[in-house]
């Protein structure tokens, strides 16, 4: 069944329509005029017609193209979520070409919409294990919102699938190596990366430990019961010192009038960002209020978090030794909130005894994805009866359509 569903315009508007998918004549005409007909030719292989393109550096490039279009049925699926058919032939021809001197074969992914093309190149080598019979490899609007908007995007999903999202113009500059994926973007993320390679992860993290490091080093934030997050905030915050990151990501440790309440200002490409700190078991990010971060996305254009996931052992399963030590520390130290009975084991039950960070991910939230990724949480009352303002929570179920980097410290995957 033909269902409607998200459709991005050359001027990157979305729209919600039917696929408008060509016919296997017009991709290869489309593949032709970008390549250039001098460099392409056809070929038979594993008895299937294939295009090659002969890159510059006599690689012959097979081209086995599929449409990228909705997952269609009968409706259950994201409207954004696409995908190409993995054909048997695909798998046939690129075993045949194992055995073949200067050959590779690419999966290509082309999604049209009104003129507009992109292609995504599906690295084949995880999708060889499978069967690749009536299965399928998938891509997002936000992703093809990414190439689109970048000129080549760099994809990892949630099974390790590596992908590449490609603007029509650049393909022959990617098919010829001569893209490099570096701009202000990748930066960042490399920024992420050196960061995350000496972030404890895979360690567990006591609260005592944690919170008597942060006040030895005289962290305002020391004496919050939430002290995970804060912890996070007080590692980034040193490590954009000691690397003199300000001048392209800084930690806004105090803001000004003009600030949006967030932790992180990107200042080359002008946006903001938040770091949150994130139990593995929650199904859902806790985000800021909904005002704030709807009016960082119509000024920046878009708005990052930036999620650092743990394991986590509550303190009430430790004898609350934890709260016995943070609540004394406080009480020593001044911190213990004034007029209220002193109490040991307050905010025992919730307080974080250990935490072990196994994963991050940056989610990108712009202005074609904002209305699936963030959904409303009611924070009830304020102590004097006033609502609190609504803050943002976004679903893990549909992250994928989002996050544009992601770390696994036990495969090192960015």
């Amino acid at each position: 069944m033909n269902l409607k569903s998200q459709q991005l315009r050359s001027d990157l508007s979305l729209e919600i329509d039917f696929d408008q998918t060509l016919t296997p004549n017009q991709i290869k005409e489309r593949l032709i005029e970008v390549l250039g007909k001098e460099n392409c030719s056809e070929e038979i292989i594993a008895n299937r017609k294939v295009l090659v393109y002969l890159n510059d550096d006599g690689i012959k490039q097979v081209l086995l193209f599929a449409n990228i279009s909705y997952l269609g049925g009968d409706g259950a699926h994201p409207i954004f979520k696409k995908r190409i058919q993995l054909q048997m032939s695909f798998k046939n021809v690129a075993l045949e070409v194992a055995n073949k001197t200067n050959y590779f074969v690419r999966f290509l992914g082309v999604y049209h919409y009104k003129g507009n093309i992109v292609f995504v190149d599906f690295i084949k080598d995880t999708y060889l294990m499978k069967k690749m019979h009536n299965s399928a490899a998938h891509v997002y609007v936000n992703d093809l919102y990414q190439g689109m908007k970048n000129g080549i995007f760099k994809k990892i999903d949630k099974n390790n699938n590596i992908l590449y999202v490609v603007k029509y113009t650049k393909l022959k500059d990617y098919l010829n190596d001569n893209i490099v994926v570096q701009n202000k973007i990748t930066k960042i993320f490399d920024l992420f990366t050196k960061f995350n390679y000496g972030f404890p992860f895979g360690q567990w993290l006591e609260a005592i430990k944690c919170v008597e490091e942060m006040r030895n080093k005289s962290w305002s934030q020391w004496a919050q019961s939430e002290w995970a997050g804060w912890f996070l905030e007080y590692r980034f915050y040193h490590f954009t010192k000691d690397n003199n990151t300000e001048s392209y990501c800084k930690y806004i440790r105090q803001k000004g009038q003009s600030d949006l309440d967030f932790d992180l200002w990107f200042n080359e490409v002008s946006f903001y960002g938040d770091l949150k700190s994130e139990s593995l078991s929650s199904g859902a990010i806790l985000g800021n209020d909904k005002e704030s971060v709807l009016e960082a996305i119509n000024t920046y254009d878009k708005f990052w978090y930036v999620v650092y996931e743990h394991d986590t052992i509550k303190d009430k399963d430790k004898n609350f030794v934890a709260s016995e030590f943070i609540n004394q520390l406080k009480l020593d130290s001044g911190k213990w909130p004034k007029g209220k009975p002193y109490d040991s084991h307050s905010y025992g039950n919730k307080l974080k005894h250990s935490i072990n960070y196994t994963k991050m991910y940056i989610i990108e939230v712009n202005r074609i994805n904002y209305g699936e990724v963030l959904s409303d949480f009611n924070q009830g009352k304020q102590p004097n009866g006033d609502p609190r303002k609504q803050k943002v929570s976004i679903s893990k179920k549909i992250l994928d359509n989002f996050v544009i980097y992601k770390y696994d410290y036990k495969e090192k995957v960015c």
